[in-house]
């Protein structure tokens, strides 16, 4: 029992640690992002900060780099997480989550392409705020936020973990690592995707009707 408590314990730590690693860029980013609002406020600085002027476009451009962590959180949880997680050769499991996680958008967006009217999506729409619909890496897909690549990232980091070092044949050394774990990961993310497709609609109603109650 007390062997489990410990695992456990351990398997917390490491989760704590992998969010941390993306979380720290959060306070330079919103810092960056908050001073070029400022910047650009003609009720503060006067005609200097009007739209047109060089001091407005220079803020405007930095006010855009500022957003890039805020704008693709999913794919830098989907990287950064596995960091906390992977065993050995961590670069390598950032890698393979990157990809993996990217299989498993692709995978939706194809579902979603051919039957959304099965799931209970319009595909048709552009996906933004309330549509259920989410662009990551220019790929239409489901909103799943952070969640969908939290969950991806661990997935990826057990397969890593359980297959990385799988002994093949010396004829097939060219798939022998991280090109073994992505094509494992290849072949579980489409029923994976699958199963989302199905699920995950569902949720976001759910949540939809959760905020709606509370509002009321």
């Amino acid at each position: 029992m007390a062997l489990s408590k410990d695992v456990i314990m351990q398997n917390m730590q490491r989760f704590g640690g992998a969010m941390y690693t993306p979380v720290i860029l959060f306070a330079f980013f919103g810092l960056t992002v908050a001073v070029s609002i400022v910047c650009k406020n003609t009720g503060l600085l006067g005609n200097i900060a009007a739209q047109g002027t060089v001091w407005y476009d220079f803020w405007y451009v930095v006010e855009q780099g500022a957003w890039t962590v805020f704008a693709q959180m999913p794919i830098l949880f989907a990287i950064s997480v596995p960091i906390g997680f992977a065993k050995k050769e961590p670069a390598r499991c950032a890698m393979e989550s990157f990809v993996i996680y990217m299989l498993f958008n692709y995978f939706i967006a194809g579902f979603l392409t051919l039957r959304a009217d099965m799931f209970g999506v319009d595909y048709s729409q552009a996906a933004g705020p309330g549509t259920g619909l989410a662009m990551i890496a220019n790929v239409k897909t489901l909103d799943m936020g952070m969640l969908g690549a939290i969950f991806i990232a661990c997935c990826t980091a057990f397969l890593h973990n359980h297959f990385y070092d799988t002994d093949i044949p010396d004829w097939l050394g060219i798939f022998k690592g991280p090109a073994f774990v992505v094509a494992i990961g290849f072949v579980v993310m489409i029923p994976m995707a699958l199963i989302f497709c199905f699920v995950w609609p569902a949720v976001q109603h759910a949540i939809e009707h959760f905020q709606f109650f509370l509002k009321t």
